[in-house]
């Protein structure tokens, strides 16, 4: 199976080190979950991966285009912004801020919609939907890229047990598809569904493996 190898990996956030020593493999299409208490490098990583955040060491695989789903985001609080519209912000890369939707990307659009179950919540602001709809529409946004990886900063934070539901469906769909998702969690019923695990603590890796495995090293 490809992975995604990370070898020696170290990261600061300031003056702070955020990852020690970090090595471990990541495997392409399958469901990786890192777990670990709050401050213990998840995000940290997930942003390494993403190349938003620097670090030293190597890592060897990285996709080129990577897509990074984050917690709720306050941005439909303050623009009058459809789900729809949302969703399609993922094209944004691809078909630059002002360029047109074809109808392969509306396409695309609706599919992602459907994966996460809001295709009839389309024309809804997205400011009136419940804390887990939207955290259904940023995976969705997500899914819209397409990428051969898919980062996800706990995606069902706040999120009800549907939603959790339909949000763990889709990273699965997303890894069937062939991408390689890895999601950062503290929900045990994600980290049971996932196939390979991650579990970190203050920065560095203390345990991989199977779900089972790491959890019984968590508790």
């Amino acid at each position: 199976m490809q992975t995604i190898d990370l070898a020696h990996v170290h990261a600061r956030r300031g003056a702070h080190p955020a990852l020690r020593d970090v090595t471990a493999a990541l495997p392409t299409g399958a469901v990786t979950a890192l777990v670990g208490d709050n401050g213990s490098g998840k995000s940290t990583l997930l942003e390494v991966l993403a190349g938003v955040l620097p670090c030293d060491g190597d890592i060897a695989g990285l996709p080129e285009r990577r897509a990074l789903v984050v917690q709720r985001t306050e941005l439909g609080d303050r623009l009058p912004l459809t789900v729809r519209a949302a969703v399609a912000m993922g094209l944004w890369r691809e078909r630059r801020l002002l360029g047109r939707l074809r109808a392969a990307d509306r396409a695309r659009i609706d599919a992602a919609l459907d994966v996460v179950g809001m295709r009839d919540h389309a024309a809804r602001q997205l400011a009136a939907l419940s804390g887990g709809q939207r955290q259904r529409v940023l995976v969705a946004q997500g899914i819209v890229q397409a990428a051969p990886l898919t980062l996800l900063d706990e995606p069902t934070a706040s999120a009800d047990a549907a939603s959790r539901d339909r949000i763990d469906a889709a990273m699965r769909t997303l890894a069937d598809a062939g991408s390689t998702v890895v999601v950062a969690t503290h929900d045990r019923a994600s980290l049971a569904r996932a196939d390979h695990a991650l579990l970190l603590e203050r920065g560095c890796v203390v345990a991989v493996g199977l779900p089972s495995e790491v959890a019984d090293e968590q508790a």
